[in-house]
């Protein structure tokens, strides 16, 4: 970047998957519910994302001042932003932002811990991002209920997506038997809740909540067929494609 700061490349995350776990929410919330204060807070929570590589070395102990004025920099911009968003719709927003804060606090934790690879963990810090979205929601004039069923569906659709590549990876990776079993029980388990809360909360709502149920049914068919392997870059274009099929559908099914 400049003499001042690091290179973008220390600063920008390097796993894809969590800029789809983190973009997949935020430009949901925007398509739903518009708003300057909806979008203070998505550049919030984007800093907040871009600060988590320099925290991390500082907190193991790299004595960088180009990193520790990265950090700063980013958590300006994160408590600038917030209180943008606070002066444009009011406190009314941090109600769901309390109550993801312990899926938030427990999603940093792990990825300074290095800890982000245990499927609980993951889903957790999907839920944070999927919070993230509802806080968002309710900034720009949307309900609660409104925005708890945002948050349901973005965190059940991520956590099925990566039962999935854990599977994909389990069986790239030469996991046993039972390793694989217990992969494949996860995506059975966390389709079957996506497609339940689908048939529930989406389906009897007209055309769109049913194409969203066939959609569901798709992604459900996909992730049982037969492992076949892959490139990793094949994969990830693949899976990022089928989530902006996602993104739109589930922006007209909720709209």
């Amino acid at each position: 970047m400049t003499r001042l700061l690091p290179p973008w490349r220390s600063i920008l995350p390097a796993e894809h998957g969590s800029w789809f776990m983190l973009g997949f929410p935020l430009v949901l919330a925007l398509l739903l519910r518009p708003s300057l204060a909806g979008s203070c807070l998505g550049l919030a929570a984007l800093s907040f994302f871009l600060g988590r590589p320099p925290l991390r070395r500082i907190l193991q102990g790299q004595k960088d001042p180009a990193q520790a004025r990265a950090l700063l920099l980013t958590g300006a911009l994160a408590l600038g932003f917030g209180a943008g968003a606070l002066l444009l719709s009011g406190p009314r927003f941090l109600l769901p932002l309390v109550c993801v804060s312990p899926l938030i606090l427990l999603a940093l934790w792990a990825d300074q811990q290095r800890a982000v690879r245990s499927l609980p963990v993951e889903l957790a810090v999907q839920g944070a991002f999927a919070g993230l979205a509802a806080t968002m929601l309710v900034a720009g004039g949307g309900s609660l209920i409104e925005s708890g069923r945002a948050w349901l569906f973005i965190t059940l659709v991520g956590g099925a997506n990566l039962a999935h590549v854990r599977r994909i990876l389990g069986h790239a990776h030469g996991l046993g038997p039972s390793a694989l079993g217990w992969r494949m029980f996860s995506v059975h388990l966390l389709h079957m809740l996506l497609l339940g809360a689908s048939a529930l909360l989406l389906a009897p709502g007209g055309l769109a909540g049913m194409l969203w149920m066939g959609w569901t049914v798709l992604l459900y068919l996909r992730a049982l067929w037969p492992y076949r392997p892959l490139p990793a870059r094949l994969l990830g274009w693949r899976e990022g494609g089928l989530s902006v099929l996602s993104l739109l559908l589930l922006w007209r099914t909720l709209s």
